[in-house]
């Protein structure tokens, strides 16, 4: 068995992230492992190319790395597991901390050095080597101190986060200067500082997806959200050479996911923040023939990858089944929407095909 076609393990923590990179092994027809805290139903655990799960507990991510990394080793080698690949960020921090340590023969996905990837994810260093690069991008302060927030550079409206967290998760808006510092105080004493402080941009979000290779961005997409659950491709000379110029100067290596805005009132795009790892709408990108995992991959096999990348545009429907799909099209025959692209059609295969038993899983998942 070549180390291309040995099965994969995922290693993941957030259930979107698992789903999405289980998806792009199973249209890259490679068999994986998932090693997972998930529990109860996962609607992807009976697809062919899954082998088995291995559940684990989240601390075994963090605190109690050492535990796992005693493990995985043997794991992989009595699998024939031969290439890991971290799906959210608790997943990389443990492979940056488990590479080192892995017998020959057995590999991680590429990523970024670990120093970087920290100073990427925080938002508040990110901020710092944005402007360190010349980088467009919205005026950012961190707040280490509440009375930090006098020394603001830009006036209302604000956009208040904390350094370290995805998802969104602890956004918050403030229109003026009382509510800004009450937003302040709230996270101070729940103890989720320090803070960063963002000019809000009024416009649309933008983002840019990339596979890396040591600076050269050797794949990408860019997105925006459509409506009713759908993503629109899209060419933009200009967030490329923003994503292309972070890349080139960080000597950055691996997938990268940045939101940019683009602002109303200029037209000018800037970054707001980068997430050094995959993300949670990667399905898209993988649907309309852009899969990041197959090609990060056969690039670790020292293929030039080029020829194979092909960039996405136009739009892309959420093409796996939902409980509403599922109650629709029992009644119409399961027809293939109208108007998708040929590697949006073999996406659909994949999800509603008799023979790849993703819609069995699905609805067996949701009647369990």
């Amino acid at each position: 068995m070549t180390v291309s076609s040995s099965p994969l393990l995922i290693v993941s923590s957030i259930p979107v992230f698992t789903e999405g990179l289980v998806w792009a092994a199973g249209m890259a027809e490679r068999p994986c492992w998932v090693m997972t805290d998930e529990r109860g139903n996962l609607g992807w655990r009976g697809l062919k190319h899954v082998l088995g799960v291995e559940e684990i507990d989240r601390e075994m991510l963090g605190t109690r790395s050492e535990e796992l990394i005693s493990l995985v080793p043997s794991f992989c080698e009595a699998r024939g597991i031969r290439t890991l690949v971290a799906a959210d960020t608790r997943g990389t921090r443990f492979l940056h901390r488990l590479g080192p340590k892995l017998p020959e023969g057995i590999r991680c996905f590429p990523m970024c050095e670990a120093e970087l990837f920290e100073r990427m994810y925080d938002k508040g260093r990110f901020a710092v080597l944005m402007e360190e690069l010349s980088l467009p991008s919205p005026s950012t302060s961190v707040i280490r101190e509440a009375n930090d927030v006098d020394g603001l550079k830009v006036g209302p409206p604000w956009l208040i986060k904390p350094t370290q967290g995805e998802g969104g998760w602890g956004i918050q808006k403030a229109n003026n200067d009382p509510e800004l510092r009450s937003i302040i105080d709230q996270h101070f004493q729940a103890g989720t500082s320090p803070l960063v402080v963002q000019a809000f941009i009024s416009g649309e979000d933008i983002d840019i997806s990339v596979l890396a290779d040591r600076g050269r961005c050797v794949a990408w997409t860019i997105q925006q959200r459509g409506g009713r659950g759908s993503m629109r491709f899209r060419h933009d000379a200009t967030v490329l050479a923003i994503a292309a110029n972070l890349a080139r100067e960080t000597e950055y290596h691996g997938v990268l996911h940045l939101d940019l805005r683009i602002d109303e009132h200029t037209g000018d795009v800037l970054l707001i923040e980068a997430n050094p790892r995959f993300w949670g709408s990667l399905c898209y990108s993988v649907w309309s023939g852009v899969n990041f995992l197959d090609l990060g991959i056969r690039m670790m096999d020292g293929e030039d990858v080029t020829p194979a990348f092909v960039p996405a545009e136009g739009p892309c429907p959420y093409l796996a089944p939902t409980r509403s799909s599922i109650a629709r099209d029992l009644f119409s025959g399961w027809p293939m929407p109208k108007g998708l692209t040929a590697a949006q059609q073999r996406a659909w295969r994949f999800h509603h095909g008799p023979g790849s038993g993703a819609l069995r899983c699905s609805v067996k998942a949701w009647l369990d």
